[in-house]
């Protein structure tokens, strides 16, 4: 059995990223990571190796090679819908795990820092790191819509790391295609219903809510038996507060507002900047 990590790297994440990897020793049983990203490899090695961190067992895929495979992730574009970025983002990630070929494979978002051990595969069984009892509203119609079956939890998959069973996908793929005669992309975001904006977002115009950590979560629970890893999140609006964790938590989450106000990069230095000072921080709420 061969489990991948699929690190999902934007741009305005790579500060992100560099401190996340810093505490990596938390994320275990992992055999490869996958560096999936708009970034070119030239541009980006240097960077994680100028922050120490070791790339021997990363491997590389430009976003480029999923957009030409997946011609039908614009369609999650909507006109009307201020949220087409973050909808086609998903729909990326979901052609990657079409795309790539491990027997599991961790899906994981730079801005979500992991301080406690955790293995994506345990005695046999998927292992998820979840919120217990915990639901976002808005999600909680898309599985009925989309593929005829109900939310299967209480409990919410929205943590930036969520693992996939690729034979899981492969039935999920099927499931789709046939039920609604169309290829998987199109399968969801057409059946994903619209819900009416409230000022100041909009004026009653329908957008699609939809959650990839979700509708995957959900679906693996219709498939096996997992067992469940709670996530306590600290999330800090300015980085100024990353000092008050506490051990009460065991995971830093980035929810700065402004993405100029969180950690930024110096693209001509390849740095990040005050890095070190937030790395102590980090380590030192740890002791």
């Amino acid at each position: 059995m061969n489990i991948a990590r699929i690190l999902f790297l934007a741009r305005y994440r790579v500060p992100h990223a560099l401190l996340t990897l810093q505490f990596d020793h938390f994320v275990q049983g992992i055999d490869v990571t996958v560096i999936a990203t708009p970034m070119l490899k030239e541009e980006l090695w240097p960077i994680f190796e100028r922050h120490d961190i070791d790339t021997s067992k990363f491997h590389y895929v430009n976003d480029s090679v999923i957009l030409d495979r997946y011609p039908q992730i614009e369609n999650w574009v909507i006109e009307g819908d201020y949220r087409g970025p973050w909808l086609r983002q998903q729909a990326i990630k979901l052609g990657y795990l079409d795309y790539l070929n491990y027997d599991i494979m961790l899906m994981q978002d730079p801005d979500m820092i992991l301080v406690e051990p955790y293995c994506c595969w345990d005695n046999d069984k998927l292992n998820f790191l979840a919120l217990e009892n915990e639901t976002h509203g808005s999600y909680d119609s898309v599985m009925q819509s989309v593929l005829g079956i109900p939310r299967q939890t209480p409990h919410c998959f929205v943590t930036e790391m969520v693992p996939v069973v690729k034979q899981d996908w492969i039935k999920l793929r099927e499931t789709l295609e046939q039920r609604h005669n169309q290829h998987f992309l199109d399968a969801i975001i057409d059946n994903v219903p619209g819900m009416p904006t409230v000022p100041p977002w909009g004026t009653g115009n329908l957008i699609k809510w939809f959650s990839e950590y979700e509708f995957l979560g959900n679906w693996t629970l219709t498939q096996r038996e997992v067992n469940w890893q709670w996530q306590r999140r600290f999330e800090y609006d300015s980085l100024d507060k990353m000092k008050n964790f506490t051990k009460d938590y065991n995971c830093f989450a980035d929810a700065v507002p402004d993405l100029r106000l969180s950690l930024q990069m110096d693209w001509n230095t390849g740095e990040v900047r005050d890095f070190d000072h937030y790395l102590t921080t980090i380590q030192q709420c740890l002791k």
